[in-house]
């Protein structure tokens, strides 16, 4: 479903996005 692959490709986006911010300094993670 249509649903499901947008799910995916949020998940995906989110994990872009944390592998981005784990490759750089902690002081970049103050939103968590």
């Amino acid at each position: 479903e249509n649903v499901s692959r947008r799910i995916i490709n949020e998940v995906n986006g989110i994990n872009r996005v944390v592998y981005d911010i784990s490759s750089k300094p902690p002081a970049t993670i103050e939103w968590e």
